[in-house]
């Protein structure tokens, strides 16, 4: 509560030169504090994001499988039609690399979320680039993709948050990537598999995190 106290005068009255200065030190110190209060307001509300969900994302590049569909060269599939919220999967078979998917956002965002996994994996074989609304591109390269035949712990490198099992125990891993420039409005966003090594799938299910903007 503010500590400013005023002090009541008939017109004509004088007042004392302490009671003037105390009441300017007064009003000063409560500004000051109505202004840190501001600061912090403001900070918090920087700080507030959202999640968006999208299911089901159109991709104009790459070929979409069923869950329940072996990719040529696949030993196993998910024996399943659905796994949480995943319903098909873009996938490069062993041998190949280049672009699995693209999906179209136009928006600010903070940081994506994917579901991916790698038939002979545990090892760095994604790339993610972001293209710009202005026409700029961003990479991240050399993303660590686990094992999807068992459950492989997190570890350290690229690290998921958090799994799904289908009936027969394959599995989905979600991870999440930064957006190297997050002041920039995304445009699209590619997965694109670096190594021939492996059997390289992303669910069709993406989130991401953004802020949210003041009124």
């Amino acid at each position: 509560m503010p500590r400013f106290k005023p002090i009541i005068r008939k017109p004509g009255e004088l007042i004392r030169a302490e009671d003037w200065n105390r009441i300017q030190e007064e009003i000063s110190q409560d500004l000051m504090e109505l202004d840190g209060k501001i600061t912090q307001l403001k900070q918090y509300i920087d700080s507030l994001t959202e999640t968006t969900t999208i299911l089901n994302p159109a991709s104009p590049i790459g070929k979409l499988y069923s869950l329940n569909e072996n990719i040529p060269g696949e030993r196993l599939n998910y024996m399943a039609t659905v796994v949480g919220p995943i319903t098909g999967q873009w996938a490069l078979e062993k041998g190949r690399i280049g672009d699995l998917c693209r999906f179209g956002l136009a928006t600010h965002l903070e940081s994506l979320d994917y579901w991916a996994g790698a038939e002979d994996g545990d090892r760095k074989v994604l790339e993610i680039v972001f293209e710009y609304i202005d026409g700029t591109l961003a990479t991240v390269s050399g993303l660590f993709i686990h094992e999807c035949s068992k459950l492989k712990p997190k570890g350290t490198d690229n690290p998921y948050l958090e799994y799904l099992l289908s009936p027969n125990e394959r599995v989905w891993y979600r991870y999440r990537v930064r957006n190297p420039n997050p002041e920039k409005e995304v445009l699209n966003i590619t997965f694109r598999k670096i190594d021939p090594a492996c059997i390289l799938k992303i669910g069709n299910v993406i989130h991401y995190k953004s802020k949210i903007s003041a009124l």
